[in-house]
């Protein structure tokens, strides 16, 4: 099985916008550190990274992002492009003050149906060489948040991933994030059918991921290219990118009629 972001149990997370020049640039100061990961290719062409975030009907989930909630949380169903017969990840990711908690799990398609649908998963969905026992209880506890908070299928979030790797460890992690799109939720899961909006800032999503402390290496960096730390939450700036095109879809039909 494929597994991408390895950093999964704990770790903290810096991000910045940057010009694609700066980008390109900070690229290449890290070539004589890091590495392209598995699915980077050495001109940095990276992945498709798709997900689907859940939340409720008044977006309880997104408005703890705009308000600044110290501790908070997400749920998304995340799944990459380019697998045959792909996993598809179910996962939380907690926010306690700075630092980033993720759990994840692992399933086929026809469980993403029944989450989607309001049901557990049962261990016949469970996708491949997965850990049955760990697997099962991060599914059970995404299933009591989504019904604690009564979510469903709210907006798609899709960019183009480029990453960095220090060593097979993965102890720490550059991403360049671009072409960062939305869509709402339409009721069927089939995001290829989906009109995208284009949401993406005036620039590449730079984001430095550590565990414990980080790197020096990571600090030359910011202060070498002069990096001022930003909040830059996609699914956040997708939703709000959906409702300003849906208020001008529905003006200009109000001015036309």
């Amino acid at each position: 099985m494929h597994v991408r972001d390895r950093l999964q149990s704990s770790r903290f997370e810096l991000k910045y916008v940057v010009s694609e020049e700066k980008a390109k640039a900070i690229r290449e100061s890290l070539r004589i550190r890091l590495y392209p990961d598995t699915f980077t290719q050495s001109d940095g062409t990276g992945y498709r990274v798709n997900s689907l975030y859940l939340d409720s009907d008044g977006l309880d989930l997104c408005n703890a992002t705009v308000q600044g909630h110290k501790n908070r949380f997400k749920l998304r169903i995340r799944w990459y492009e380019g697998e045959e017969s792909k996993p598809y990840f179910m996962e939380i990711k907690r926010r306690v003050n700075d630092q980033i908690l993720k759990k994840r799990a692992a399933i086929q398609l026809e469980g993403v149906s029944e989450i989607l649908g309001g049901h557990l998963p049962t261990r016949d969905h469970l996708y491949g060489d997965s850990e049955m026992h760990a697997s099962l209880g991060v599914l059970e506890e995404f299933c009591r948040l989504r019904n604690s908070l009564q979510a469903s299928g709210a907006v798609y979030v899709r960019y183009n991933r480029e990453a960095w790797i220090p060593d097979e460890m993965e102890t720490a992690r550059v991403t360049f994030d671009r072409e960062l799109h939305g869509s709402q939720f339409a009721g069927d899961f089939n995001p290829s059918s989906q009109s995208w909006s284009c949401v993406q800032p005036r620039g590449t999503i730079l984001e430095l991921k550590f565990t414990d402390r980080i790197p020096g290496w990571m600090r030359r960096l910011v202060s070498d290219f002069n990096l001022n730390r930003e909040s830059v939450p996609k699914y956040v700036s997708c939703a709000a990118g959906i409702n300003r095109c849906r208020s001008r879809l529905m003006l200009a039909h109000w001015e036309n009629s």
